[in-house]
């Protein structure tokens, strides 16, 4: 009997292996190993050169900043134990915790930190995240705990700007050792390490046993991040157990999930809101009356069932609710006979021909295609145009004489959780293509002037009144056919916990734990 019982033993610890719960450790001790099916593999491991959400969602174990988000995305401190800013918003301490030690044994102090932001905000590193931080002019170190940051001009935000994850502090000395390859060698101070990056196939972290923070320290030994793009791949992973987590569940699986106790549904309701986007420069969405008949005309809860499988709710404001600074407005009905009087009394009671533009993934498409069926019933006739994401960049970010765009299904998502991210890089004048994203070439003076006012003070209740003007005007501009705010869908096993995704889309995987 002794050996068929060894046998037993080993087959069953070869199925736990599979599974993804144990591997085989040192001195027969088993690891906990987490297996993530993410929808893309890194593109950098830098945070100041990475703009993508899969790389974010990776580098976050390891690399912190002087202050993160905690999986609500409100802010906490990390590397600083506290900050003040100057009342002109001109001027920022931070104060540092002492005794922490980077992944490579060298310390984290003020003279790190000061490092870090000159890297980023000096335009010959050509790093991505140069334009967060080029308002930076000065930075002293007062002492080895204490940095202080002088802003070439006033920034409200500033604080919110700091926290989104390309603050993230490196190792200076890592930095140096590798050069231009320290994308592919991250070295940070968080409670996973980096292993190996294995490009199209996996990425590994490992526990780091010197973790300053041991109330908040890695509970599973390994986490290994495996990019898989397609859908169904992905949920398949998920039912075999072949991963704990996948990044993410696409609305149409959903209840597929659900239905499946091995497994748990994770919602998040995002900071990302969803329009479709007119160009007000052209005819005839420089007429106020059109772009509302264009609102009334669309019923938002129809495509939120259909489409998100009611995974969202329509947008009141062209913020989400969870971003600070966010202030409910309105929403605007789903109206035919309203909309149909607004296009006549504009000139178009037969409607008009339009191109509406959007990237060619899935539920993009089957939300073009159901707006472009309800535009149809005011006599609007769309023709849908799905792009590759690169080629559809390539043309949004055309300048005005050159922007052949007329509607774009778009939305967006502001990593530092504030207002100012949410409007101003959609919605003035100095972000026109092909500075920045407001491709719908919209300018109202009144918005211009409330967000400034936003910038110049770091007052909150002054700086949330400042972004509430602004809401109000630009709903009443309808620059945008206003849509959603969307559920981000997240799946597990059922025997995981402390994983999610953060309502910027981004992966929360560092407090990770088998329950």
């Amino acid at each position: 009997m002794k050996p068929l019982k060894c046998v037993g033993l080993l087959l069953l610890g070869g199925l736990l292996v599979a599974a993804g719960l144990v591997s085989p450790g040192l001195a027969g001790q088993a690891e906990r190993v987490i297996t993530i099916a993410q929808y893309a593999d890194a593109v950098s491991l830098d945070p100041q050169h990475t703009n993508d959400n899969a790389s974010y969602s990776i580098e976050k174990p390891m690399i912190e900043g002087l202050i993160g988000f905690n999986e609500k995305m409100e802010q906490i401190p990390q590397l600083a134990e506290k900050w003040d800013a100057s009342p002109d918003a001109r001027v920022y301490t931070f104060y540092l915790r002492k005794g922490i030690k980077f992944h490579d044994g060298t310390p984290f102090n003020a003279a790190a930190v000061k490092a870090n932001f000159d890297r980023v905000r000096n335009p010959e590193n050509k790093l991505r995240r140069y334009t967060l931080y080029k308002v930076i002019s000065q930075i002293d170190v007062l002492d080895d705990y204490t940095v202080r940051f002088t802003l070439s001009e006033p920034f409200g935000a500033m604080i919110a700007t700091f926290a989104h994850p390309a603050g993230g502090i490196n190792s200076p000395a890592a930095v140096q050792k590798y050069g231009q390859d320290y994308e592919k060698n991250p070295v940070g101070t968080g409670p996973y390490k980096f292993q190996e990056w294995v490009p199209n196939d996996h990425i590994t972290l490992v526990k780091n046993p010197d973790y300053w923070d041991k109330a908040n320290e890695a509970k599973v030994d390994k986490i290994i991040i495996k990019p898989v793009p397609e859908e169904g791949t992905r949920i398949a992973m998920l039912q075999k157990g072949d991963a704990q987590f996948i990044n993410f569940v696409p609305y149409i699986q959903a209840d597929v999930v659900k239905a499946d106790r091995n497994l748990s549904l994770a919602s998040t309701e995002a900071i990302y809101t969803f329009w479709v986007t007119m160009n007000v420069q052209k005819k005839p969405f420089n007429d106020l009356r059109v772009r509302q008949a264009l609102n009334y005309a669309v019923d938002k809860q129809a495509v939120i069932k259909a489409v998100l499988r009611g995974q969202g709710k329509p947008a009141d404001s062209p913020l989400a609710p969870r971003v600070w600074g966010y202030t409910p407005v309105k929403t605007y009905p789903y109206d035919l006979a309203k909309a149909k009087a607004l296009l006549a009394e504009a000139g178009y009671p037969n409607g008009f021909k339009a191109v509406l533009r959007g990237n060619n993934q899935t539920d993009t498409k089957d939300a073009m295609v159901a707006i472009q069926g309800q535009l149809k019933q005011v006599g609007v006739d769309v023709e849908v145009l799905s792009l590759p994401v690169a080629a559809l960049s390539a043309e949004r970010f055309l300048p005005p004489a050159e922007n052949k765009g007329e509607m774009d299904f778009a939305g967006w998502s502001p990593s530092t959780g504030d207002a100012d991210w949410g409007i101003r890089p959609l919605l003035t004048k100095e972000n026109w293509p092909p500075t920045n994203f407001t491709i719908g070439f919209y300018t109202n003076p009144k918005v211009e002037e409330a967000i400034k006012a936003g910038l110049e003070t770091a007052d909150a209740a002054k700086r949330k009144a400042a972004y509430a003007v602004a809401q109000r005007v630009i709903m009443d501009d309808c620059p945008w056919i206003f849509l959603w705010v969307n559920n981000l869908l997240g799946g597990s096993r059922a025997n995981v916990g402390g994983i999610s995704l953060q309502p910027d889309a981004i992966g929360f995987y560092r407090s990770v734990y088998y329950k």
